[in-house]
């Protein structure tokens, strides 16, 4: 038997030193994704079929003693808006295109190494999107009841395959529903769905403003991370403290996944039990009245400005002076006389 001890939704791991613990962190970023928050924590890449990648990645001991660990590619899913990484044995494509360089090192404690991590699509893969992650791993003995206790953490694999550079990332927010749960905190849900290509891997914060008596609240921020595949929809949903009043509030949030930002904004007031009202937000801060608002506004400041300068015109050419020119002008093609009665 095997116990492993981590959690369900722990993919990607020690972008610092983990402190009484093992680490694993990417060493390597492509230059195409360099100011990608995400690619810097995960291996984030779109291949064609045939073609390969080569990453760095750096293992630590932190233990306090000397330790030997497994390295491994480990298959993984995304299910209930979490990055799963699936038990140990575990396979899909992406593990038997996955070499780690080093199954297996040797570490004092402190001590660190670095790890080649090569992925090589075979020219006849379909196009798909495949997840799996990096594992470290460290093992203890078997106790009397043969079981052995196996800690790890490792990193994320998103890849995506395919000819050019596929479907971009995208995503939505179709609706805000205010609710309470079962402790009486407020909650804002915000129903994100992926219209892109690629997984995304969504944070954000919530801003509360127009509350009661004139009332701001926030920022509050999301404390894990929503994953959520291409063509579906998640809740990405934020807690409130419990004092917070029922509202109205206009609430506003700010969505991202790497280097993609939507915002939104609507009137929401918490229930005082259960579930509210869900509403549809105003898209990435806009207000739909604006741009026709504007339109509208543009044609009537030309239209009055066309008819100022018609008034202006008709004016000039009525005038007494006009009048004087034209009355001293002589027909063409007449003769002039004297006339003496």
């Amino acid at each position: 038997m095997i116990l492993l001890s981590i959690s369900a939704s722990v993919s990607a791991v020690a972008a610092e030193p983990a402190p009484g613990g093992i680490g694993i962190r990417l060493l390597d970023i492509p230059a195409s994704t360099k100011d990608d928050p995400r690619a810097r924590t995960y291996i984030i890449d779109r291949l064609a079929p045939g073609s390969e990648i080569n990453r760095r990645v750096q293992v630590e001991n932190n233990t306090g003693a000397a330790q030997t660990i497994r390295l491994y590619a480990g298959a993984a899913h995304i299910d209930g808006g979490s990055f799963i990484g699936e038990d140990a044995g575990a396979h899909n494509d992406l593990t038997t295109w996955t070499v780690v360089g080093r199954p297996q090192i040797d570490l004092p404690a402190g001590g660190t190494a670095e790890v080649p991590v090569t992925i090589k699509v075979p020219s006849d893969a379909p196009e798909s999107e495949q997840y799996g992650a990096v594992w470290a791993e460290v093992r203890s003995a078997a106790d009397k009841a043969g079981v052995v206790q196996a800690n790890r953490v490792g990193i994320r694999i998103y890849l995506s395959v395919g000819p050019g550079n596929g479907r971009p990332a995208d995503f939505s927010i179709t609706s805000l529903s205010p609710s309470r749960d079962q402790q009486g905190n407020p909650q804002l849900s915000a129903l994100v769905t992926n219209t892109g290509g690629r997984a995304l891997d969504v944070t954000g914060d919530l801003r509360l403003t127009a509350g009661p008596g004139g009332l701001s609240a926030g920022p509050f921020g999301i404390q894990n991370a929503t994953t959520i595949a291409p063509g579906t929809s998640r809740n990405v949903i934020f807690t409130l403290p419990q004092e917070l009043p029922n509202g109205p509030w206009t609430a506003r949030i700010t969505l991202k996944s790497g280097l993609l930002e939507r915002e939104a904004s609507a009137s929401v007031t918490f229930p005082d039990a259960g579930p509210g009202e869900a509403v549809a937000p105003a898209a990435d801060g806009a207000f739909p009245w604006l741009v026709p608002a504007i339109v509208v506004a543009a044609l009537l400041a030309a239209a009055l400005l066309t008819s100022f300068l018609l008034r202006r015109r008709r004016r000039r050419l009525s005038g007494p002076g006009m009048a004087a020119s034209a009355a001293g002008k002589r027909a063409p093609g007449r003769r002039s006389a004297d006339v003496t009665r």
